[in-house]
């Protein structure tokens, strides 16, 4: 969290967000007129589900965990994460049906919102909003089908490996959206449970793959993590 964001006003705030690319100055000013400021505490449960059908949200700082859950055994599965800039619910905000999905923030969070017939009037106003937000719709649509073919097709290791080199940062070699996720976090990512993700992470260690680093991971051989990256499910017969 840097100190100096919260004294910027909302349209400063807005402006290198994807989401309003192409925005005019007095187009993003009225939006920000229309948008409500939220802050959320670090693992909280956010953004209830009943309230999507009311309001479409967009994050300023911080990540959120987006999650289905089994009702009975309460196994989780995390569908995404979201980063500044990105929107919840853009299913519902197109559909106008309601997502039963569960919100947990993994850091302070910063947010606004406004009601869904606002945002519809301004993807009616404003071409450049329409053509973004039907764009990260399309990117959340990939992601969700990656996630699909990764949990049908693949081994975890391969789930880890594809993980890791999603999220890859190649200039310090760091994972900024994993950065500070315990080993738990990490499993729900992949459909996986703790234990399992433990002793993945510490064979690759071993095998010279990756380094930690206070809750950074470094990738130290590419080709190696690429290649765990290919290993798929045996085939069933």
């Amino acid at each position: 969290m840097h100190a100096h964001h919260h004294a910027d006003p909302l349209p400063e705030r807005l402006r290198p967000l994807t989401l309003f690319n192409g925005l005019q100055d007095a187009e993003l000013g009225t939006l920000a007129t229309g948008l409500q400021p939220l802050r959320w505490a670090k693992r909280a449960q956010v953004m209830p589900a009943a309230d999507t059908t009311g309001f479409f949200y967009v994050l300023l700082d911080g990540r959120v965990r987006i999650e289905a859950e089994h009702p009975d055994s309460g196994r989780a599965v995390t569908l995404y994460l979201l980063d500044p800039g990105d929107g919840h619910n853009l299913i519902t905000l197109l559909d106008g049906q309601p997502h039963r999905v569960l919100a947990e923030t993994l850091d302070e969070t910063q947010a606004v919102c406004a009601p869904l017939a606002r945002w519809h009037e301004w993807m009616r106003c404003y071409p450049p909003l329409r053509r973004t937000l039907l764009h990260c719709a399309a990117t959340r649509l990939r992601e969700l089908t990656e996630l699909a073919e990764d949990l049908a097709l693949h081994e975890t290791s391969a789930r880890l490996a594809h993980l890791l080199l999603r999220h890859i940062d190649t200039e310090q070699g760091q994972h900024s959206l994993l950065h500070g996720l315990v080993h738990e976090d990490i499993a729900r990512l992949i459909g996986s449970v703790r234990v399992v993700v433990n002793r993945l992470l510490n064979r690759f260690k071993h095998e010279g793959i990756i380094d930690t680093d206070a809750g950074h991971i470094h990738i130290t051989d590419l080709e190696g993590l690429l290649r765990k990256a290919e290993r798929r499910l045996h085939s069933r017969r």
